[in-house]
């Protein structure tokens, strides 16, 4: 840590060098005094800042911060409402600190408003208050802050970094909503009680009303005594208080997730099932989540209960956190390179190997080469990350997501559901040391990039298996959907099989697809109209194959936007299906 010149010490001391060899070459020596006048000065003043360095190397100043309960229920933090994010700077030693800037390294989902700037004098201690907003839900780690200490002439600056992460959790959205509910109106489970009241067949529940024959009308409806009085032909109609159970199948495929941060298709997603799921419970209903996109990455079983609504959130989590080995376009010497960056900046641990050893050494099955041709020491790293690991497992806040390995595996309560369903299969990574980093990645928020191609037919067998997941709850009253069926109608055999049967286990199904035209950015010019209806056109010939094998299965399909609200899609997804569902609200 050296003190360096600031912008205005680079002009001072370009001005001194002008003096000077303007006075040397003309010979006037008033000019080569007055450089060497200023030049003394500016010595002088890098003198009086240097114990600034010196304080920093003893660790005589602190950085400690802290993110206060949120101003939704219960504390939580959510998506573009800004949080604060408090900073307390200690000055231990006996000079007095000026901080000129703080600089907050977090991931893409966060943005930090504004610089905290502060004076801290001798053994005091001043804390500064930050804004922050955050642009996606999701597990979110603050890495640590950089900080730009200088002096009162502004000539020179220090800065230092200071690694100190700290999660949170961000919650989704709350999407606009008037309390509309989804109720089934028949195949419910029977033996669930419920607030909801629909009308049955059949001789059990209460009265709900006696009105007059009409056609079709079972003769053992027919209220005799109530006959006998009107003249006329009167029939009962009960009602039974059922509990409605609710499956949503969320897309979490690449093309759901291409877009800015909080702006892509799976954001909105998100958003709506959260919300959806929050009113179904509310509701008294169940509520159930799986995550697919070649392969089924994550689930929710059927339950109820406030405590479940946490549980889909984390799920939700889940699948903008992806870094298993077969969704990540990540290779193993980037993997290592990345996770080597971390710990260099973060933990002052230099994993890098300088000297390459001898070919026939068998030191090199634990040597992994990076994209620049770097070596690693996968070994040492491994041993490193196992540690930080077991650091972290031990906060109790992080505990949770540390026992989820990979895109999460979790399955929730089933609580008076028809049969208790497999556990989901966990992918493996084929090296353990490589699974160890991407773990580490997964708890320190280090984001890999999602892998944004598939092979032919895949995302087909990942419906599959979606189905397969979602039906093995139990039979649910109404399954909506959430994806923009890319890559459906390349194994048309497979998508069939999977709707064939998910239209036979489910009351009723809904599709909900994205609008392209929602995602893609406004045209500013003639070209940029053009290139825009082109694209559009191209993703309405692409969805053309997919939403007829929907049709073709009675699955209605809705378009949604992210300006819509969640009671505008109920009523919606109402019309689009089989009258087998109805919206309450």
């Amino acid at each position: 840590m050296i003190p360096r010149l600031t912008t205005r010490g680079k002009l001072v001391l370009s001005s001194i060098l002008l003096f000077l060899l303007v006075g040397a070459l003309h010979a006037a020596p008033p000019l080569v005094g007055m450089g060497g006048m200023v030049l003394a000065v500016l010595l002088a003043v890098y003198l009086s800042f240097f114990p600034t360095a010196i304080l920093l190397r003893r660790k005589k100043i602190e950085l400690s911060w802290w993110v206060p309960p949120g101003d939704q229920p219960g504390g939580a933090l959510s998506v573009e409402r800004p949080f604060a994010l408090h900073l307390a700077f200690r000055n231990h030693g006996s000079r007095r600190l000026r901080v000129l800037s703080t600089r907050v390294l977090a991931g893409t989902g966060l943005h930090v408003d504004g610089n905290a700037i502060a004076t801290v004098g001798p053994g005091q201690q001043v804390e500064v208050v930050s804004s922050v907003t955050a642009r996606t839900m999701g597990h979110h780690v603050f890495h640590g802050a950089a900080l730009t200490l200088g002096e009162a002439l502004g000539l020179f600056e220090i800065e230092a970094y200071f690694p100190n992460p700290i999660a949170i959790k961000v919650f989704p959205r709350a999407l606009p909503s008037r309390g509309a509910t989804v109720r089934a109106v028949g195949g419910a489970l029977h033996e669930h009680i419920g607030m909801h009241h629909v009308r049955r067949r059949g001789l059990a529940g209460e009265l709900r009303e006696l009105r007059q024959h009409s056609h079709g009308d079972p003769f053992k409806f027919i209220a005799w005594k109530a006959t006998a009085k009107r003249g006329q032909l009167m029939v009962r109609d009960l009602e039974t208080e059922i509990v409605s159970s609710i499956v949503v199948l969320l897309d979490a495929g690449a093309s759901m997730r291409s877009g800015p941060p909080g702006g892509a298709p799976l954001d909105w997603a998100c958003d709506a099932v959260a919300g959806l799921s929050r009113a179904t419970l509310t509701a008294g209903d169940r509520f159930g989540l799986v995550g697919f996109d070649t392969r089924t990455v994550t689930e929710a079983a059927p339950d109820a209960g406030n405590h479940h609504y946490l549980q889909v959130v984390d799920r939700l989590i889940d699948l903008r956190a992806v870094v298993d080995e077969d969704l990540t376009d990540v290779t193993a010497g980037e993997l290592v390179a990345l996770v080597a960056r971390y710990l260099a900046h973060q933990e002052a641990v230099d994993v890098r190997i300088r000297t390459a050893p001898p070919l026939d050494d068998p030191r090199w099955s634990h040597i992994q080469g990076g994209p620049d041709g770097q070596l690693y020491d996968v070994a040492g790293t491994a041993r490193l990350v196992s540690r930080l690991i077991e650091v972290m497992v031990s906060d109790r806040r992080l505990g949770k997501n540390a026992a989820r390995s990979g895109a999460g595996n979790g399955n929730g309560n089933n609580n008076g559901s028809r049969r208790t369903p497999t556990p989901l299969p966990v992918p493996t990574d084929p090296e353990p040391q490589l699974a160890l980093l991407r773990r580490f990645c997964r708890l320190r928020g280090i984001e890999l990039p999602y892998r944004s191609s598939w092979e032919h037919a895949r995302r087909a067998g990942g419906l599959h298996a979606a189905v397969q997941r979602a039906v093995s709850f139990g039979r649910p009253d109404l399954v909506v959907l959430f994806s923009d069926l890319a890559g459906w109608a390349e194994d048309e055999a497979k998508t069939t099989r999977a709707l064939s049967r998910l239209r036979r286990a489910a009351g009723s199904v809904v599709a909900v697809v994205p609008a392209a035209a929602a995602y893609l950015p406004a045209a500013t010019s003639s070209y940029g109209a053009r290139t825009r209806s082109l694209l559009l056109a191209d993703a309405a010939a692409t969805m053309a194959a997919d939403r007829k094998l929907l049709t073709r299965h009675g699955i209605g399909v809705v378009e949604a936007a992210p300006g819509d609200a969640l009671d505008g899609l109920l009523g919606r997804s109402r019309r689009a299906a089989r009258p087998h569902a109805a919206v309450a609200g």
